[in-house]
């Protein structure tokens, strides 16, 4: 972790250098500035759309003709561009960003066909009940117009927004000081930082965007959407208090690997499926980031099972708040968090996102290794201590698209 300076901003530049393989991969994170800072609904998605058509008509023919792998997308919280390609054509790739980030292309006739495009696919999810569920729980769970949408809008945001909401997002989020630079492969960190100097060199100084934080509502809901389908598909979310740089952490990601992120052996697909056959696969997991902390899940039914496997997963939180696990549940727990970490830290590019996510969260780089010491030192009393003190995740809040006739 280190930090380049231009125009008197510090900007943070994370970096490896690893000649494995003659391969360069770079991420540009524009940080602060995804959907949840829309001025209307869809607005930074439809930016990243912008940025994928190139600066002209031959920009990505040029790039694909050299293996080169570039790509913009947008998340909740973040805007990012991204690229792969071999170490001989990182000259061209870097020129080659260096002008998208300098001209993207605001042109109404590219704009109008991306707006048709985006409305194509969103009228082509609404049979896809997965997303719809999905949707409408967050729908029901915040109160903010942020997650009244998708990252993409809806079918008004979508129609309304214009060349002039794209300039605006360009003008007050792409700049210096809400970049992060995450670069690696086989160059040395001297060449690295000047290549990504001069990458940067056209972007304003600007003024660093602050985040955003939502609290999932107090009263729980228990919604039905009737849809025709064969098979009920259920949300379901509840809050759960906790931060990135809680030093207890650690106790949170066993606890929801036994609740229900470790896939077969989980106390919710022991219940759920094992015990009593009423979905093939279901899960609940820890979802955090800057803006919200939940434990978030999903299963599928059959129509007529709907109501029993809510009424399932209500007595599983229940009862692992007031219970807790026991001891071969957490040794079954470490050893595979444990013994899976090479896999994630296999490739140059799983490392790199490591390390951004360490600095994401405000922690020093290395930080989740440390944390792996914690977890294998972890006991039972205090794991247990830890999930009952947890008992907010009792709020369950469901959606579920389902058939009822």
């Amino acid at each position: 972790m280190r930090y380049l300076e231009t125009k008197g901003v510090r900007i943070p530049f994370i970096f490896e250098k690893n000649s494995d393989f003659p391969v360069i991969y770079l991420r540009l994170v524009f940080r602060n500035c995804g959907r949840s800072f829309d001025e209307v609904a869809g607005v930074a998605s439809m930016f990243a759309r912008i940025l994928n058509e190139g600066v002209n008509d031959s920009f990505f023919k040029d790039l694909e003709f050299r293996a080169i792998n570039l790509e913009a997308s947008s998340a909740f919280e973040n805007l990012e561009l991204s690229f792969s390609c071999l170490s001989e054509h990182k000259n061209y790739a870097f020129k080659a960003l260096a002008k998208l980030l300098k001209n993207p292309r605001f042109e109404e006739k590219i704009l109008q066909r991306l707006k048709l495009n985006t409305l194509g696919e969103l009228a082509s999810l609404q049979n896809d009940y997965d997303d719809v569920a999905k949707k409408l729980l967050n729908q029901m769970i915040f109160k903010e117009k942020e997650f009244q949408s998708a990252n993409e809008g809806d079918e008004t945001s979508i129609k309304a927004i214009n060349l002039e909401h794209l300039k605006a997002f360009y003008k007050d989020f792409f700049h210096l000081n809400n970049v992060a630079v995450v670069l690696g492969g086989a160059l040395e960190e001297e060449e690295a930082r000047d290549l990504s100097l001069t990458l940067l060199k056209n972007l304003e100084k600007g003024r660093q965007s602050s985040q955003k934080r939502y609290e999932l509502k107090d009263k729980t809901q228990d919604v039905i959407l009737q849809k025709p389908s064969e098979q009920a598909y259920i949300y379901f979310a509840t809050p759960f208090n906790a931060n990135f740089k809680d030093e207890d952490l650690h106790l949170a990601k066993i606890a929801l690997f036994i609740l229900g992120q470790g896939g077969f052996g989980s106390r919710i697909m022991e219940e759920i499926r094992v015990k009593r056959g009423l979905a093939y696969s279901a899960y609940a997991s820890l979802d955090m980031s800057h803006s919200y902390s939940r434990v978030f899940g999903y299963l599928q039914t059959q129509n007529e099972n709907a109501k029993e496997a809510k009424e399932v997963i209500k007595q599983i939180f229940a009862d692992f708040v007031k219970k807790g696990v026991n001891e071969e549940e957490l040794k079954q727990a470490k050893n595979f968090i444990l013994g899976s970490t090479p896999l994630r830290y296999e490739s140059l590019s799983k490392r790199l996102s490591i390390a951004f996510a360490e600095f994401y969260q405000g922690l020093k780089i290395g930080a989740f290794k440390e944390e792996l010491a914690k977890i294998k030192n972890a006991n039972l009393k205090e794991l247990n201590a830890y999930i009952k003190k947890h008992n907010e995740i009792l709020n369950l809040s469901f959606v579920s698209v389902q058939d009822e006739s």
